[in-house]
Parts: structure tokens; C-alpha cells; sequence
């Protein structure tokens, strides 16, 4: 059978981090299911192995799969109840490594989703703060003045990962590889708890009586499936926004003592 010919139809070869659990797993559940072969890649129970707090382990990953990639889900990320420099050595470093790492093999016309979060739009930082910030160490990060917690540091990783969106959309470009990033609000994943500590089990609770419940893996993996597929080939340099309209129905003025 051809490279291109699946059970249903067109098939890709995707890598997905985080495969193990949580949306890198529904992901990886999807893309399968449309007869996609996918490169699993995490700490454990993966078809790579891969620490990624451990910058030779990631090259390592990257050089051990070979031919052609169709799409690269940065799907892997550690919350705010890790510490600082882990935090910004997973969600910021790792993701970028990686990519660069894949690209002489990925395919014209290939698409990148890194996996972000609402939470990034707390971040403060300018855009030439964020190049700066985004040439340094995880240790480097995790010394600035900024960070005090693990909180903090979870949002700043988040928003330098969205800032790297938009320059590797550039950098990429010329062979028209896509980049993208999906940014979700609070989802059923088996790291909820770790956000409740952090961010506050009372505010996770308002979040989601304003929205009616909390989001599914599923719905977010669909989310970046769309984005490593054709019918996203207009979308580029994008951060999407899945939050079961939480952030509008606050700029609207919507209160939780509000009928639904």
C-alpha cells in the first residue's frame, strides 16, 4: 500500500508528544481512526520515549524517526504546580527544539499545532521582550525577576510559546509548512487537579459554571486535527481559542449569578 493510501482514504504521518494521556491521546485515538499513522512520543507507554526536560533526549527523538512527516502535534506540557524551570523546559524549549529538530523532514506543504493555553494571555511581555526572552535557558527563565511561582512561570511559558508560533510561521513559510497553536480553557485531562492547585480550585469552579462544564479532550484534539489537515490551509501564524466561550461571555459581562 502506498504511503498516501490509508483505510479511509489519505493517510499522514504525524507525530503527536504527549500521546500517552489526555488530548495527545484522544488526538492520536483521531488521527488513527482516519487511517493516519502516527509516531507516539512521551515519557512512557510511546513509540519514542522521550524526556523533555533533557535537550539530548529530544534530539535524540528527533533524529531516530525517519522519512517524510505530514504534521507535527506539539501536544506535551507540564502545569503551573511543576517548577519554574521545568515548566519553561517543556512547554517553551522542548516544543521548539523539537520542531526545528524535524524540519529537513517534514513535507512542503506540512503543518505544525503547538497546544497553548488561554492562561497565555496573562503573560505581559512585548514582542521584542518575548524574542529576548525566548533566546535564553530554561534555568535563564526560570531566574527571571518575573517568575515567582510555578504559576507564573506556566503563564509566561505560554505566551513565549504563542510568540514562537508567529516566528517559526515565518520561518517556515518559504516551504510552505503551517504553523498554529490552539489554546484551551480548563479540560477533564488528568492534570485538572494540578491546575486547580495552581490556579485556584474556586476560580476553575466560576469557569466552569459560566460555561456550563469544563471541556473534553476529544473537543480539543479535534481542534488540532482540523489544523494539521487541507482544510486549514489559510490558516497560518493563528492562535485558536477553546474555552467554551468563557473569555467572551466575560468581555460581555455575563456573571455566574447569570441564568444560563
Amino acid at each position: 500500500m502506498d504511503r498516501n493510501e490509508g483505510a479511509l482514504g489519505v493517510s499522514r504521518r504525524i507525530l503527536v508528544t504527549g500521546s500517552a494521556s489526555g488530548i495527545g491521546a484522544a488526538l492520536a485515538e483521531q488521527l488513527r481512526a482516519s487511517g493516519d499513522q502516527v509516531i507516539g512520543l512521551d515519557r512512557h507507554d510511546a513509540d519514542i520515549v522521550c524526556n523533555l526536560t533533557d535537550p539530548a533526549q529530544i534530539d535524540a527523538a528527533a533524529a531516530s524517526i525517519a522519512g517524510e512527516l505530514d504534521g507535527v502535534a506539539l501536544v506535551a506540557g507540564v502545569p503551573g504546580t511543576a517548577d519554574p524551570e521545568t515548566i519553561f523546559a517543556v512547554n517553551t524549549i522542548a516544543p521548539q527544539r523539537l520542531a526545528e529538530g524535524l524540519a529537513p523532514q517534514m513535507r512542503e506543504g506540512a503543518a505544525i499545532v503547538a497546544v497553548s493555553s488561554v492562561t497565555a494571555g496573562r503573560c505581559p511581555l512585548d514582542v521584542q521582550a518575548c524574542d529576548a526572552w525566548l533566546a535564553m535557558t530554561p534555568k535563564q527563565l526560570a531566574n527571571q525577576s518575573e517568575i515567582v511561582d510555578g504559576k507564573t512561570a506556566y503563564e509566561y511559558s505560554k505566551g513565549l510559546l504563542n510568540r514562537w508560533v508567529q516566528t517559526a510561521a515565518l520561518r517556515f513559510h518559504p516551504r510552505n509548512i503551517r504553523v498554529n497553536s490552539v489554546s484551551p480553557g480548563a479540560i477533564e485531562t488528568p492534570i485538572l487537579r494540578d491546575f486547580e492547585v495552581s490556579i485556584g480550585e474556586e476560580h476553575l469552579a466560576k469557569a466552569e459554571q459560566m460555561t456550563g462544564r469544563h471541556g473534553r479532550p476529544e473537543e480539543i484534539a479535534s481542534v488540532i486535527r482540523f489544523l494539521l489537515g487541507p482544510d486549514a490551509g489559510w490558516i497560518n501564524g493563528a492562535d485558536i481559542k477553546v474555552d467554551g466561550g468563557l473569555h467572551a461571555l466575560r468581555a460581555a459581562g455575563k456573571t455566574v449569578e447569570e441564568p444560563a
